[in-house]
C-alpha cells in the first residue's frame, strides 16, 4: 500500500463510462502517473501491452508489466501507480453484467478464486494483443453486420484463457444432482455480483428457479455453509478491502457492505478475523 493515497474510492458507474447501445466499451489508455484507489459498477478487463507499474488490488500490491492480464468484478477495488517519467500502455474492456453468459459467470466465481490476474507467458501475449485488437477493429467499425457477436465472442475466449491459468479452489464434495447443482453455481455466481444488495434467500432461490427450501439445502450440500454464512463471508470480504484501501467512516463500510446495522457488522467482522473494524484498518 506504500505511496497509494488513502482516501474515499472513486465509483466509476455505467452511466459514465458504458456504451448507451452495447453492454461493453474499450479504452487504450496510457498512463503517466497514478491513478487512485477506486471501483466499478461493471467489469474491467485489462491488459498491458507496454511499459510497468505497480497494481494494487483489494490491498494487495503486483507487479504490472507487458503481458499482465486481469478481471476486476465490482467487488473489486483497484489503483495502479507508475514510474515518474514513465508511461505504461494496456488496454481496458469495460463490459456490464448482461454480457456474460450464464455459464461463463459459473466458470468465473464458482469456486472462488483469490484474484483474476495473471502473467501471460512471451508467447501469449501478441496473441491475446491480437484479440484486443480485433474488438478494437470491431468496435471503431460497428455497423458492420455481426460486429457485437464477434466482439461478444472475442470476450469470452479470453476470459476463458485467463480462467485456465488462475487455479481454483477444488471442490469439497462430488456432485449429486448436477442439475440443481449447476442452479446454485449461477445462483452464487449473481451473489458475487449482487451482495452488496438486500438478498434474500427467496429471491437468490428465485434466480436458480428453485424452491426456497430445496435450494437452501442444496446450497449447503455443495458450498458447506448456509446461504446466510456464506453472504455475509462476502460482504465482510469487501469490508475488510474496502477497510485496508480507504478512510471511509466505518459505518459506511458497513452500509457500503451490506449490512443494515452497525452493530451486527461489528459484531460479525470480529468474530470473522478476530478482531474490530477499526483495528483491522490500523493494520493495513
Amino acid at each position: 500500500m506504500k505511496g497509494i493515497r488513502l482516501r474515499e474510492p472513486d465509483r466509476l458507474t455505467n452511466r459514465e463510462y458504458m456504451h448507451r447501445a452495447l453492454p461493453f466499451r474499450l479504452y487504450v489508455h496510457e498512463l503517466t502517473g497514478d491513478v487512485d484507489v477506486h471501483w466499478h459498477e461493471f467489469f474491467e478487463l485489462g491488459f498491458v501491452v507496454s511499459g510497468e507499474g505497480e497494481h494494487v488490488l483489494n490491498g494487495r500490491s503486483s507487479p504490472l508489466r507487458r503481458g499482465t492480464l486481469f478481471l476486476l468484478t465490482p467487488a473489486d477495488f483497484h489503483a495502479l501507480r507508475v514510474p515518474a517519467d514513465a508511461v505504461c500502455v494496456h488496454y481496458n474492456l469495460i463490459f456490464s453484467d448482461e454480457a456474460l453468459r450464464e455459464e461463463l459467470r459459473a466458470l468465473l466465481f464458482v469456486p472462488r478464486r483469490e484474484s483474476l490476474v495473471v502473467q501471460c507467458a512471451d508467447e501469449e501475449i501478441a496473441r491475446i494483443e491480437a484479440e484486443f485488437a480485433r474488438i478494437a477493429a470491431e468496435l471503431r467499425q460497428g455497423q458492420r453486420p455481426g460486429a457485437s457477436l464477434i466482439v461478444q465472442g472475442t470476450i469470452e475466449r479470453i476470459l476463458i484463457e485467463l480462467i485456465r491459468r488462475v487455479p481454483a479452489a477444488p471442490a469439497d464434495r462430488p456432485p449429486q444432482d448436477p442439475g440443481s447443482d449447476q442452479a446454485v453455481r449461477q445462483a452464487i455466481a449473481y451473489m458475487q455480483i449482487h451482495f452488496r444488495e438486500p438478498l434474500t434467500l427467496e429471491a437468490t432461490a428465485a434466480q436458480a428457479h428453485l424452491s426456497p427450501n430445496y435450494f437452501s439445502r442444496r446450497f449447503r450440500e455443495l458450498t458447506g455453509m448456509t446461504y446466510q454464512r456464506f453472504l455475509q463471508q462476502l460482504r465482510l470480504q469487501f469490508a475488510s478491502a474496502l477497510l485496508k484501501v480507504s478512510r471511509l467512516p466505518v459505518t459506511e463500510i458497513c452500509f457500503a457492505s451490506g449490512f443494515n446495522t452497525l452493530p451486527h457488522f461489528e459484531r460479525a467482522f470480529k468474530a470473522a478475523f478476530g478482531q474490530s473494524p477499526r483495528s483491522h484498518r490500523s493494520e493495513a
